[in-house]
């Protein structure tokens, strides 16, 4: 019973997570550009930069949690049979699928060797680094695990910190002032670590009423820092996007913050099988959204303003992914593609 308690949130925020990255997608090449710094359009991408931004760490914490809380996870071979099986062979696919695409856009013939050295990096696409990442994390999940069980509920959070201290507090400190750079050492741990270790703790300890508004209140920040905090660094010139890194400490903030608000309104629920459902298809959603990205703009529609193309962008390319996912899921033979 707790299980299923357990997997109506995590199912609302995976399904949420995965629009919030589609929507991300739809506006990460407006917030660099000096040519439209602070103007009202801008300020649009910053919003919805500012909450898209939550949707990988969502990702990374589910992941933790479900790891981290499951004895299952000690058993390294069965673990790594499981967990990588189910997430390679969606990836080859659609690494296979944007390479040969990009390679008919350029009217290019396809080399072997160009493929396997983008596969042995970051893939053929954007947004499939998340796929390398979510592997190294799930490499270390066995031995976190140990670690975990281990410690302390004040052991696990220096824990936390130590994992934190390069790539996020201390980049956090040199971003907001210049008169001292704070690099000592190199990060001691992949800095994703943290995110598997805040799904862990936040989706499994108990917090009081002033714990939990304290987490609030600090999410609520995180998410202004990730809207404003790029305007307050930057100038028309040159513009800043410390806030819009994976590690920056107000990802974690407001991220956080919304993985607990979940957890404390939907816990008690019973899972639903449409959210369910929609949760089971995020992944490939995540892997084959960028395809309808780029399909929109080969569509015959008449010129819109920036502010209505990043909407209908977002309308079309989560309506039509999520249609055709899930009409491959329903195939048999497909199905271990998504």
């Amino acid at each position: 019973m707790e299980a299923r308690k357990k997997l109506a949130y995590i199912d609302l925020l995976r399904s949420c997570a995965m629009y919030m990255v589609i929507a991300l997608h739809c506006v990460t090449g407006y917030i660099g550009n000096t040519g439209i710094f602070a103007t009202r359009t801008w300020w649009l991408c910053s919003v919805i930069n500012g909450i898209g931004r939550m949707g990988v760490p969502i990702f990374f914490m589910i992941s933790g949690l479900l790891a981290l809380s499951d004895s299952r996870t000690l058993d390294i071979k069965t673990f790594y049979k499981k967990r990588f099986s189910k997430i390679l062979i969606p990836f080859i696919f659609w690494d296979v699928v944007y390479f040969l695409l990009t390679c008919l856009a350029n009217n290019s013939v396809p080399d072997i060797v160009i493929f396997f050295r983008e596969l042995l990096r970051t893939g053929s696409k954007y947004h499939l680094w998340y796929v390398y990442q979510i592997l190294a994390l799930y490499l270390l999940a066995p031995f976190i695990k140990k670690i975990v069980d281990a410690c302390t509920k004040g052991e696990l959070l220096v824990f936390l910190v130590i994992v934190l201290l390069q790539p996020t507090l201390f980049r956090f400190i040199n971003t907001v002032q210049s008169a001292v750079t704070i690099s000592p050492f190199l990060a001691l741990v992949e800095g994703y670590v943290g995110y598997f270790l805040a799904g862990y703790i936040l989706g499994t300890w108990t917090f009081s009423r002033g714990q939990k508004a304290v987490i609030y209140v600090l999410g609520a920040l995180g998410l202004f820092l990730n809207i404003f905090g790029n305007y307050f660094i930057s100038t028309p010139q040159h513009i800043l996007t410390y806030f819009t890194e994976g590690y920056s400490l107000s990802h974690y903030l407001c991220a956080g913050a919304l993985f607990l608000l979940a957890r404390e309104l939907f816990e008690k629920c019973s899972a639903s099988k449409p959210l369910a459902a929609l949760a089971k298809i995020s992944y490939g959603v995540y892997l084959a959204h960028p395809l309808f990205l780029d399909l929109y703009f080969n569509l015959p529609l008449a010129d819109l303003t920036p502010a209505l193309t990043i909407v209908a962008k977002f309308i079309f390319a989560s309506a039509a992914t999520t249609i055709f996912v899930w009409l491959l899921s329903k195939i048999p033979v497909l199905r271990r593609l998504i």
